[in-house]
């Protein structure tokens, strides 16, 4: 307890940094947010849904939608565990907002700000169940939409903020991996700035080619055709300019492997804006992929008809699907980076 309370840091309540370890509180604030993630991921369960619904106002209002493979009486049971999942992370960006206006202009642990950013844990993580109970009792209707909109804009910037750490990533692992060229054994570190550079590469196209195979079809889904071959046109256009004469002459770390893991990383966030696609026809999901893939491809007789696969199952309250990991883990994984 005095611990959580004063102005010390405490990780998994064991031990009581100095306030000064700025790196344990980064790390506390990360788990903060993964904390928050996965209670977003409980929220669209099944067993959630039905107890959300029991709340006063909760279903009212919002944002109307159509989803074709489903039979509903009521937006809510579609949107339910959505709506739950913005309150969630309506909280965490309130709470996290007005910290960063009370650290403005903050540099050393000498300010007296610095003690309430390094410790307090125990008012703060109060401070933020508070915001979330609370949050959930806000009627429908235009807080809904209006959030929507803000997730909008919000995950817009995340996907950003993505890149740049992306690239900068990538730029100062071919930044080191040249150093060390230079400074002996080049063959071993231009090998394995060639490699890594290839595999992005060739992990795009194979993304890509599932991504026209599994996603689209010969007369429909012509939006999931639209976006795959405008990223890739976009990819193709930035790995010419990250090699062009003009780009190294001012950039002369600029290369390949930057552009490689940026290919790489939009063919990701197209194959994840696809699985959220309504028609089943062009979102097979994940698992019938695999289970396509892995399953016999032969009738009896050593004929050459097509096995059928079973019709993918609607997404409906898993806790967490293969997608939902594939994008926590990224998530994690840039969080811990920056």
């Amino acid at each position: 307890v005095p611990c959580l309370c004063s102005g010390a840091s405490c990780l998994l309540c064991s031990c009581c940094p100095n306030s000064k370890n700025s790196t344990v509180t980064r790390l506390i604030y990360a788990f903060i947010l993964f904390l928050g993630a996965a209670v977003s991921c409980i929220m669209l369960t099944e067993g959630m849904e039905s107890q959300l619904k029991k709340i006063p106002g909760f279903c009212e209002g919002g944002f109307k939608i159509n989803v074709a493979d489903r039979k509903v009486d009521k937006d809510c049971d579609v949107l339910v565990g959505y709506k739950a999942v913005y309150r969630i992370n309506f909280a965490l960006a309130i709470f996290f907002f007005v910290f960063s206006l009370l650290m403005l202009k903050v540099k050393t642990s000498k300010d007296p700000r610095a003690a309430v950013h390094n410790g307090f844990w125990f008012f703060k993580i109060a401070a933020i169940v508070g915001i979330m109970v609370g949050s959930f009792y806000i009627p429908g209707g235009h807080f809904t939409t209006a959030w929507f909109f803000v997730g909008m804009a919000g995950a817009f910037l995340f996907i950003l903020i993505q890149l740049v750490l992306l690239v900068d990533f990538a730029h100062s692992c071919n930044e080191s991996w040249v150093n060390r060229m230079e400074e002996g054994n080049p063959r071993c570190w231009y090998a394995a700035l060639l490699s890594v550079t290839s595999i992005c590469y060739i992990l795009s196209v194979v993304f890509a080619g599932l991504l026209y195979t599994y996603y689209t079809r010969p007369d429909g889904c012509a939006e999931n055709k639209f976006f795959i071959s405008i990223n890739l046109i976009l990819c193709f256009v930035v790995s010419i300019i990250s090699i062009h004469p003009k780009i190294q002459e001012h950039r002369p770390q600029s290369g390949l492997l930057q552009s490689s893991v940026i290919t790489l990383y939009p063919m990701y966030l197209t194959w994840s804006a696809m699985t959220n696609e309504p028609d089943r026809s062009c979102n097979p999901g994940l698992w019938s992929i695999v289970t396509h893939m892995t399953a016999p491809t032969l009738a009896p007789g050593n004929s050459t008809a097509v096995v059928p696969t079973p019709a993918p199952p609607a997404k409906s309250g898993h806790f967490l699907d293969a997608e939902t990991f594939i994008g926590l883990t990224g998530f994690v994984l840039c969080l811990l980076y920056s």
